[in-house]
């Protein structure tokens, strides 16, 4: 599975303000008109040119060229080759951002248009990212195959067409909830929803694909491999640990850290009869609005005054998972625990492959009111 790599939070801000002196991906100050179809490599195929598109242009970054694409949404920059999988990105991106929006809870459209950068060539994008990241650059430099997301810009390349499209999806969601929520998710829980929103199917001659959050087979094979060679973190690791400390153990801890957090979010979502699923949908609300702070600082599940002190200024930790899904935290990880032990004991492929829990639904139980 692709690697995904979203900068810290202390890192995107001041990449945020660094990028505004970058001419980056802009558009080719030439005159040359947009690409027609079916031209050179980036075009659009006939067939998708009228349907997401609200606009095409030509578009050069130093020695690269390509096309940029404009949608509702989105501005999509791409040197990709493979004009198929270019054509495939408006439609895809706009049915990615509807799966943001509904996937989980109503949310809000973003402020302004998200936009990516896809990538021919690993090449490229090193260049690129080596342009728009200085020396920050090395570690993602480092990454097998992947991308990352700064300052709500999306750098990725092509690594086959399906994996593009599933990386596409996951640091999509880091450019939505970076340009649209007021405060930032603590990192497992960013982490584990991008990987829910990778899921997908394109039916064939279906115009924009189907998204499917049990449909991982990456993630599910992942998750069960950890398992078999004992590598699973504690869920306490998970919630104190980032892509970047898993990394500094192994590439394989990496791999199993995002299975776990994929994992995580299916738990809270389904997991226990459907218990925390309104505390989710809580905790969201407010990291739209900004009310995370307050909801930490009234909430009798953290009753220590130093403790709400370091909960708001940590993005890891248990401390929202005490505010708006359990206030027993052992409660929480036992039943972490079970769902876990289900998926890994399953060997479901067929209903993952549709789209299917591998595990058969808990009885449902009556929503626990998010922790006050």
């Amino acid at each position: 599975m692709a690697f995904a790599a979203t900068l810290p939070a202390t890192l995107r801000s001041a990449l945020a303000v660094a990028a505004l002196a970058l001419p980056a991906c802009a558009p080719a100050r030439s005159a040359a008109p947009p690409a027609s179809p079916g031209s050179a490599r980036g075009a659009l195929p006939v067939e998708l040119v009228t349907s997401p598109v609200t606009g095409t242009r030509q578009w050069r970054w130093n020695s690269t060229e390509g096309i940029e694409i404009d949608t509702r949404h989105w501005v999509i920059r791409s040197s990709l080759r493979n004009s198929a999988l270019s054509g495939a990105l408006p439609a895809f991106y706009e049915a990615a951002l509807r799966n943001y929006r509904t996937g989980l809870v109503p949310l809000p459209a973003p402020p302004r248009p998200l936009e990516a950068c896809v990538f021919g060539t690993r090449d490229e994008w090193s260049r690129y990212t080596q342009h728009r990241l200085g020396a920050d650059a090395a570690p993602y430099l480092k990454m097998g195959r992947g991308g990352f997301t700064s300052g709500g810009e999306a750098v990725l390349y092509d690594i086959g067409p399906r994996d593009t499209l599933a990386i596409a999806a996951h640091e999509g969601w880091h450019q939505y909830s970076q340009t649209t929520f007021r405060h930032s998710l603590p990192v497992w829980l960013e982490e584990g929803i991008a990987c829910f929103m990778e899921g997908f199917r394109q039916p064939p001659g279906a115009p924009e694909p189907s998204f499917l959050p049990w449909r991982n087979p990456e993630r599910y094979a992942e998750l069960r491999s950890a398992a078999r060679k004992e590598r699973l973190a504690s869920l306490r690791e998970v919630l104190e640990g980032s892509p970047q400390s898993f990394l500094e153990f192994s590439r394989d801890s990496q791999l199993s850290y995002y299975a776990q957090v994929w994992a995580l979010v299916h738990f809270i979502r389904d997991g226990e009869g459907g218990r925390y699923r309104a505390g989710l949908e809580q905790l969201l609300a407010d990291a739209v609005s900004g009310g995370i702070p307050a909801r930490i600082r009234s909430s009798p599940a953290i009753p220590d005054a130093r403790g709400r002190r370091l909960a708001e200024q940590s993005k890891a930790g248990i401390w929202l998972v005490l505010a708006y899904l359990d206030d027993d935290y052992d409660r929480f990880e036992r039943g972490y625990d079970r769902f876990v032990g289900s998926l890994v004991e399953s060997n479901a492929w067929d209903r993952i492959m549709r789209g299917e829990s591998p595990i058969a639904p808990a009885p449902a139980l009556q929503p626990a009111a998010p922790p006050r």
